[in-house]
């Protein structure tokens, strides 16, 4: 959209696209054990965690980050209670959950292709029964961002050359410009084999293309022809 203003300027608004390869890769997987005692699901859950951290570093992926970010362990009560009971339910066992977040940044396109299943694969081979499946993201986005800033900054003078043909005025030059809206973000997540459950994958994983995104209002001075 563009306007004349009693400013003598003209406004326009720019947008730029710009569309790169991710470099970068984050997945968590999880542990859901029950047991009859704390204890127990306690203990089970941590076993497994320690074997999916291990099957993960014998990976000997260069850069990759393995964690054990949380646990929790919540009590497993008995049915429902009969409506005028005031007794609380019985808990008959403990359900624990541990939480493994996985990130490997800076890498090639190749690579991601390959360490993305292995990754997968390797955890849910040794106990891990939960994934949010493979998210690709850019180590850098403020650098993607300013190429799409660039872009948006070009797109605006090209609609200010335009208005200014067709309206038979001349432009004098910028008078101002300014970002519009939020900034595009660079490190949105482009998902890739979702929800997989349990089951271990062994097919390719291709890793899309991120789309990151800038708009600009820009103001430019003209006169009469």
């Amino acid at each position: 959209m563009a306007k004349r203003t009693d400013l003598q300027v003209v406004e326009v608004d720019g947008f730029g696209t710009v569309s790169l390869r991710p470099d970068s890769l984050r997945t968590s997987v999880s542990v859901e054990v029950r047991g009859e005692d704390l204890k127990a699901a306690r203990d089970e859950a941590a076993t497994r965690t320690r074997s999916i951290i291990a099957a993960l570093e014998r990976l000997q992926i260069p850069s990759l980050q393995v964690r054990n970010v949380n646990i929790s362990v919540t009590p497993i009560s008995e049915g429902e209670r009969e409506p005028a009971s005031t007794a609380p339910p019985r808990i008959i066992g403990y359900e624990a959950t541990s939480w493994i977040s996985v990130v490997l940044e800076g890498v090639s396109i190749d690579a991601l292709r390959v360490e993305s299943s292995r990754v997968l694969e390797a955890a849910l081979s040794a106990g891990a029964n939960q994934t949010d499946g493979i998210r690709f993201f850019l180590s850098a986005p403020r650098e993607a961002y300013r190429a799409a800033l660039k872009a948006a900054i070009e797109d605006a003078e090209k609609s200010a050359d335009a208005i200014a043909k067709a309206a038979r005025i001349k432009l004098l030059g910028w008078r101002s410009v300014s970002t519009a809206g939020e900034e595009g973000d660079g490190r949105a997540f482009k998902g890739a084999a979702e929800a997989l459950g349990s089951t271990a994958t062994t097919f390719p994983i291709e890793p899309e293309e991120i789309r990151v995104t800038a708009a600009v209002k820009a103001r430019f001075r003209f006169a009469e022809e």
